[in-house]
């Protein structure tokens, strides 16, 4: 698993993938690499670890500030809140990992 982004490549050839068509990968559970036309899966696992990871700290944080400052309202933390959620989507496709398909292995 990794933690620090990093431009996602084909794991035939090693192509790089620019941010734009990692992104429209993103909806897809499979891809096909432009450069060498070998079939790939697109996994999504590590986000959503790190996307879990980063929900359980939020509610801890989030429960800790409201039960510690009296005057904060419930609205004004939820607009907090929004900014690490928006900028979590917006690094989704830098987390995604192209793996190899075991059905194309078998065959060759």
């Amino acid at each position: 698993m990794k933690f620090l982004p990093k431009q996602s490549q084909c794991p035939y050839c090693e192509t790089i993938y620019r941010y734009g068509d990692v992104r429209r990968l993103m909806y897809k559970s499979a891809g096909e690499c432009y450069h060498c036309k070998k079939k790939f899966k697109v996994s999504k696992k590590s986000y959503l670890i790190l996307a879990l990871e980063m929900l359980v700290i939020y509610i801890l944080l989030d429960a800790f500030v409201l039960m510690t400052i009296k005057g904060l309202s419930f609205y004004l933390l939820f607009a907090i809140n929004l900014i690490p959620i928006c900028a979590a989507g917006l690094l989704m496709p830098l987390y995604l990992e192209l793996k190899k398909n075991e059905k194309s292995q078998r065959v060759e």
